[in-house]
């Protein structure tokens, strides 16, 4: 009984984390129009002022800084190059497109998680999640024809922000069930502080082609960036993975980032989503939500089952 009672409590926390994380993680899209630097830019300076962050308190806390095995080295490089390339193209979605476009493409990562998991996982792949791929497809669709010049939709700017928004939803995807994997193990702030200096340095030859003459204005919002944003957000999230499922962490981000976000980018940035673009984006959350919270409550309703009788069969004995 108490250990079912600690499980609630710990499930609990971790859904309290990922929430709490949620208006930093939200904020994040809307410095895509905010700063007036390339993608690849943006990320290289957010992740630097993460990493440096991060290991600064990482000392001061005298943590665990550094991994013996290689292992761990080589999953952190792996893990850390995911983060920056998801990042950029989630940037880019911003800034080819509008918030709303770019964060209810994103939005499909859940149903990306969903897929890949038995791949991770080995488990099998039912077909509803592939009929809700589809039906994902076609709210996606809906929005790509939401631009006023149906003519030029092929090379439109909505088409490219939705692509660009699909592939950081399916980096995120892949990043989230390799952090569900070592989580467990280790301190979410010294796998976050690893994961942003490895994006940093894999980034790092890039960026040095780019320009480096950054106003002022740009280098304190990419510090709130990568300080508040991603050192608050980027760690709650990987502490709420310890307790709850890669699914559950995602419904919740999918569910709710978008309406944070677009409601930040109305007030803040006057973006308002036609009603295209928000039907097409309910259709992708609406599905998003209910093939993967079916999936989770079945899963508990199982596992509840499993323990009562191994409760009743303990008490027979």
């Amino acid at each position: 009984m108490s250990n079912s009672i600690s499980a609630s409590t710990s499930h609990r926390n971790g859904v309290i984390s990922v929430l709490v994380a949620l208006p930093f993680v939200s904020l994040t899209g809307l410095f895509g129009k905010f700063l007036t630097l390339t993608p690849l830019l943006i990320v290289q300076g957010r992740t630097i002022f993460a990493f440096g962050t991060l290991l600064i308190a990482l000392f001061v806390m005298r943590k665990k800084i550094f991994f013996r095995d290689y292992r761990e080295w080589l999953w952190l490089m792996l893990s850390g190059t995911i983060l920056g390339v998801h990042w950029i193209a989630f940037f880019e979605a911003i800034q080819v497109s509008t918030v709303a476009i770019g964060l209810l493409s994103f939005a499909s990562y859940p149903l990306f998680t969903t897929l890949l998991e038995p791949l991770f996982f080995k488990e099998v792949l039912k077909r509803k999640n592939l009929f809700a791929a589809l039906i994902v497809i076609c709210g996606l669709a809906m929005m790509a024809t939401s631009s006023e010049d149906p003519s030029s939709i092929i090379s439109g700017s909505v088409l490219k922000g939705m692509l660009w928004g699909l592939g950081a939803g399916f980096g995120f995807a892949v990043l989230t069930l390799l952090n569900r994997v070592h989580v467990r193990n280790h301190s979410p702030l010294l796998l976050t502080c690893w994961q942003n200096g490895f994006a940093a340095l894999v980034l790092l030859p890039w960026s040095l082609s780019e320009s480096w003459i950054i106003s002022g204005r740009d280098w304190g919002l990419l510090f709130i960036l990568g300080v508040i944003c991603t050192v608050g957000g980027h760690t709650l999230l990987i502490n709420g993975l310890r307790h709850v499922q890669a699914q559950v962490a995602s419904l919740l981000i999918a569910g709710l980032e978008p309406v944070f976000a677009i409601v930040f980018a109305l007030f803040l940035l006057g973006e308002t989503p036609s009603l295209q673009t928000m039907l097409g984006g309910l259709l992708i959350v609406g599905t998003t939500f209910l093939a993967t919270s079916k999936a989770n409550l079945k899963i508990n309703t199982v596992t509840e089952f499993i323990k009562k009788l191994s409760e009743k069969n303990e008490k027979r004995s």
